[in-house]
């Protein structure tokens, strides 16, 4: 047989750009930043992705393909995983080609948002700076002072503001979570603290690292014994909450309990609530126009959280808000 010569000199190149192709590696899931928004009933999204290579198939399908496609690209990749990966709600198939269902955001688009949201926030710290500094006053006039931190942004910032944006519900329903996942190039450098609920009362934790904080059972057994006695009557359970200054040895509750009513420390809130989901309203369609963010719910939420950030980086730098001791080591 008889061959040309520039045509397998042709061949060969293309051979090898492919499995060059197939070969850069994706950088590892856990140099992003991914962030999840909500309400686990079974497993969380990330229980979904850290299997296996299943990082590498949900980066490839941002844009749409077919799982000979994939093989093709040199990513292994079986119909089981495709399966589990649809049933975790993070991928679905449309004319017969599969594609990422979460936004998963390239450096350049991550850096663009974060660029977007800091100017949002900024026009939004100025007109509410003076209500920041009327609810840390307030704070402290209740008592609370060393819990600024915790009321400021696990109450309103991370708390309150979700019931004028958007409910976990509301936003998306899988089989094992409802509300929205995504994933960005890059985490941030300042604070970055998260919030944990218990029980039926309520009862909220603010945490750097939640591996350093009581267990999920201890505080919903707390929450449960403060709902039925108003302290903690289990002296076992006050053993084990002590050493984290969250009782005395009688039992009594040293965090702040917010009841419902009509006080200066709620209406202040309410103003912020409103003046801050106004301006994010007006703002969230940029998102679903410069990222292809199908649900405006999704897009909500991504922007609320990055801007939410640049608020509390705002409040820290001048002093309207402290970082406790113990976040600092």
């Amino acid at each position: 047989m008889k061959y040309n010569s520039n045509s397998l000199l042709l061949l060969i190149l293309l051979s090898v750009s492919t499995m060059i192709k197939a070969q850069t590696p994706i950088r590892p899931y856990s140099q992003w930043e991914a962030t999840q928004f909500i309400a686990v009933n079974g497993h969380q999204p990330e229980d979904y992705v850290m299997p296996d290579n299943n990082w590498e198939i949900l980066y490839n399908l941002r844009t749409p393909r077919t799982l000979i496609e994939l093989r093709e690209m040199g990513i292994k990749c079986s119909d089981s995983q495709l399966l589990l990966l649809e049933v975790g709600g993070l991928i679905s198939k449309t004319k017969g080609k599969w594609k990422t269902t979460i936004p998963i955001l390239d450096k350049e688009q991550t850096h663009s948002l974060r660029s977007l949201s800091k100017e949002i926030a900024e026009s939004m710290y100025a007109k509410t700076k003076a209500d920041f500094i009327s609810l840390t006053q307030t704070i402290s006039k209740m008592g609370f002072k060393n819990n600024t931190l915790s009321l400021v942004f696990s109450y309103l910032l991370d708390g309150r503001m979700w019931t004028k944006l958007v409910l976990f519900e509301d936003v998306d329903n899988h089989t094992s979570w409802s509300g929205c996942y995504w994933v960005l190039y890059e985490p941030r450098n300042d604070l970055a603290c998260g919030t944990n609920g218990f029980g039926e009362q309520n009862l909220i934790l603010t945490y750097v690292n939640s591996d350093i904080a009581p267990s999920s059972n201890i505080m919903d057994h707390c929450a449960d014994e403060i709902a039925k006695f108003g302290k903690i009557a289990d002296t076992q359970l006050i053993s084990q909450l002590k050493p984290y200054g969250l009782v005395d040895n009688n039992g009594n509750v040293l965090f702040p309990i917010i009841k419902k009513q009509q006080d200066s420390f709620h209406q202040i809130n309410e103003k912020l609530a409103n003046s801050i989901s106004t301006e994010l309203k007006n703002n969230r369609k940029y998102l679903t126009d410069q990222y292809g963010i199908d649900n405006e719910k999704v897009a909500m939420v991504m922007l609320y959280h990055e801007v939410m950030w640049t608020l509390v980086d705002n409040l820290i730098q001048d002093k309207i808000i402290s970082i406790p001791a113990i976040f600092k080591r």
